[in-house]
Order: C-alpha cells, then sequence, then structure tokens
C-alpha cells in the first residue's frame, strides 16, 4: 500500500493555552493515520497533542525488518520526555502496540511522575505460538500475510504495510513479553477500550492487562467496531470517553487551563 500523507508524524502544538500534553502511539506495520481522529479530535478540545511515526514503519517492509522493539519503545520515550518538559504530567494512549508502548511507558521508573494517566485501546500482550519460532523461521519465510485493516466499518481502511516482516514479529514478541511482566509496576489510572470482537488481538489480553497493573483501571467496551476502534463505528464514543478520562486525571499545570 501507498502511504499518504496521513501517515507522517502528526502534532498539535499551536495552542496558546493548552489543556495540557497528549502523546499517542500507533500500532505494529501501521501508522499515525490510524490514531489521526483521535489526535484531531483531542487537539480540538485543546490538548497539545505528539504522535510519532515508529522507526520502520510508513517506509518498507525491509527497514520495518531491520528495526528494533527498543528503536520503537525509544521514539516514544524521546517524545514523552520532551512532551512532559513542556506541559508537566501527560497522558499516554496507544493502539494495539502502541497500547502496550503506552504501558510500558508506564512501567519505565525514569518516567515516574512525567506521566499521569494512560489510555489503552485493543492493546496486545500476546502472540499465537508460531511466534516463538519467528526468530528461527525468518530466514526461510521472511513475511506473512499483512495484518491490517480490521475494520467493521464499511469502506474504512487502514494504511499498513501489506506483507509482515517475521523478524519484527519477533521484535513484538519481546516487547509484548517485556511489557507483560512488568504490568505489576503500572499504578495509573488506566482507560482500557475493548472491542468484543477483534481478529488481531485477543479481547482476553486487555483482562491480562487488567489483572496485572496495580493502579485503577476503568473498562470501556466497543461492541459496533473491530480492532482498529479508533477508525471505527464507536470512534466518537472512544473519543468522548478518553477526553472525559483524561479530564479527570491529568492535573491542570499552574497557568495553564482550568
Amino acid at each position: 500500500m501507498a502511504f499518504s500523507e496521513l501517515s507522517r508524524p502528526w502534532r498539535a502544538r499551536d495552542h496558546s493555552n493548552p489543556r495540557g500534553g497528549l502523546l499517542l502511539c500507533h500500532g505494529f506495520t501501521g501508522s499515525p493515520q490510524s490514531m489521526r481522529p483521535w489526535a484531531e479530535d483531542h487537539a480540538a478540545r485543546g490538548w497539545a497533542v505528539e504522535l510519532p511515526l515508529l522507526p520502520g514503519h510508513a517506509l518498507t517492509e525491509r527497514e520495518l525488518a531491520a528495526s528494533t522493539w527498543q528503536d520503537w519503545y525509544g521514539c516514544v520515550r524521546d517524545a514523552a520526555l520532551e512532551l512532559s518538559e513542556e506541559h508537566g504530567p501527560i497522558a499516554v494512549g496507544g493502539l494495539s502496540m502502541g497500547g502496550a508502548l503506552a504501558l510500558a511507558l508506564a512501567e519505565d521508573p525514569e518516567l515516574h511522575g512525567r506521566l499521569a494517566a494512560v489510555v489503552a485501546v485493543n492493546p496486545g500482550m500476546t502472540l499465537p505460538a508460531m511466534a516463538t519460532a519467528a526468530g528461527l523461521i525468518a530466514p526461510l519465510v521472511p513475511t506473512l500475510p499483512g495484518i491490517g485493516s480490521d475494520i467493521a466499518r464499511a469502506g474504512a481502511q487502514e494504511e499498513a504495510y501489506e506483507r509482515l516482516p517475521v523478524r519484527a514479529v519477533a521484535q513484538l514478541r519481546r516487547l509484548f513479553r517485556r511489557t507483560r511482566q512488568g504490568l505489576g509496576a503500572v499504578e495509573l489510572p488506566l482507560l482500557l477500550a475493548t472491542s468484543s470482537v477483534d481478529h488481531t488481538v485477543p479481547p482476553t489480553d486487555s483482562d491480562i492487562i487488567a489483572a496485572g497493573v496495580r493502579g485503577p483501571v476503568e473498562r470501556l467496551p466497543l461492541p459496533r467496531s473491530h480492532h482498529l476502534a479508533t477508525l471505527d463505528h464507536d470512534a466518537t464514543l472512544l473519543f468522548e470517553t478518553s477526553a472525559r478520562f483524561l479530564d479527570e486525571h491529568v492535573p491542570v499545570r499552574v497557568g495553564g487551563r482550568g
């Protein structure tokens, strides 16, 4: 698939008096395009939004295969540090692998005090059994069919790779395993949004997260959407709930909006 301008990094920093900072993380093999509606909605509500493009994404499958989970995490970690320097404790949201990255940020002891709340939409924590051998089979089977555009709404489409680099799957597995092992360090308020029908990430992954974190969890069912809920029928519900949740849990900085 050809990637459009919507797949480029995006930010909204032109508010003279922003409500606060919000970092959004897209999913595996996808791009900021899947998150733009969420980003634009919250920017219109006054948030300073940062939506980076993860390394290896929206380029070529070969470049994704050459990237690592540390590259992806380092990208969002750097963005979180920069945004929190400007706005104090920020919110972090993510979709799919982006949800795992958001939770990994909440686990990071060096980010303690810089984050205030997390919103995770259909976050991944597990992979099929075949993924355990991804690193071994990659030289023989370098790619598999893609996983993009799991959307119930007719006509909606995700800009994502058409083939899935198996080497990158091995990196994804490492990220999921590391994040799952550290869930007990997550003490921030968490909004956990889960589609009842998801052909990409098992809805039970959300149950793993809810049971593993130590902070308060609010569950949001998404009954009319598949995996890409940010582009699906429940997008308005998701955005309205996210905005209310962040207003409740992200402190207004002294001199900021209120």
